[in-house]
């Protein structure tokens, strides 16, 4: 699965993580398991997609992670 999360950097959504923040994205999938999801409901190497603006409504990725549920935390 891939959701898209807005924040500043990854840097950032690990802090939120580490802080116990639940933090929720996107999946823009139209094959099936689109809409909203917690970043703890992932997966291990699960991706993530870090965007700060859209364009028509689309987000713009900045940065990219994959999901480590053992750490609870972006690589």
């Amino acid at each position: 699965m891939k959701i898209y999360v807005e924040a500043n950097s990854k840097k950032h959504v690990n802090e939120m993580l580490a802080q116990g923040i639940v933090i929720y994205g996107y999946n823009h999938s139209m094959y099936g398991n689109g809409g909203w999801h917690s970043i703890s409901d992932l997966e291990d190497g699960d991706v993530v997609a870090i965007f700060q603006k859209t364009i028509n409504g689309q987000p713009v990725p900045k940065s990219w992670g994959c999901y480590v549920k053992s750490k609870n935390s972006l690589k």
